[in-house]
């Protein structure tokens, strides 16, 4: 299946009154809030919604995300690579109050009455959310345990008495009983 570019707006209302499908793709640059905490802007994500009225009528969007892109490995700080893959179910509601009263399996989506849905947004809100907060190389690859493999440098002896401590001076003004 041949994926279209992502819309930038469509109105979720409409969308789930006709149970229209998205099938899409962004570029990952075209994320900004996304690309800031990943290592650069390549790649791209694709995209899979539906829209649909659920058997208890909530006007729903189930949907995935699937994304290659390269975060900071926390250990080496080198870019490394990983699949993000968002899964999420969303149903439309109008006021906070609804939004508490849905099923614990429904995630809000708070629109406006007039209000098109930025599925960009929606997006990227979903891709950070699924981002790993800390990611590592294996510790076979990762350049930190290179570095650590490395001999240690041989000890300088110093030319210091054992009993030249910086307090050894403190000791001969305390008088001694």
């Amino acid at each position: 299946m041949q994926r279209q570019p992502l819309p930038k707006f469509v109105d979720a209302r409409k969308f789930v009154a006709g149970g229209m499908e998205i099938h899409a793709t962004k570029q990952v640059a075209e994320l900004s809030r996304f690309t800031a905490g990943l290592a650069n802007t390549s790649g791209s994500v694709d995209v899979d919604l539906r829209f649909f009225r659920s058997e208890q009528g909530f006007k729903c969007i189930e949907g995935t995300a699937v994304s290659q892109v390269e975060v900071l490995c926390q250990r080496c700080m080198e870019p490394m690579p990983i699949c993000i893959e968002a899964e999420f179910n969303l149903a439309i509601v109008w006021t906070e109050e609804q939004a508490k009263a849905l099923p614990k399996s429904l995630d809000p989506l708070i629109l406006g009455e007039d209000e098109d849905l930025v599925l960009a947004d929606l997006l990227q809100d979903e891709l950070i959310i699924n981002t790993p907060f800390v990611s590592y190389h294996d510790d076979t690859v990762c350049k930190v345990f290179e570095l650590e493999s490395e001999p240690e440098p041989a000890k300088v002896e110093s030319d210091v008495e054992e009993g030249d401590t910086p307090f050894a001076i403190l000791g001969q003004l305390k008088p001694r009983d």
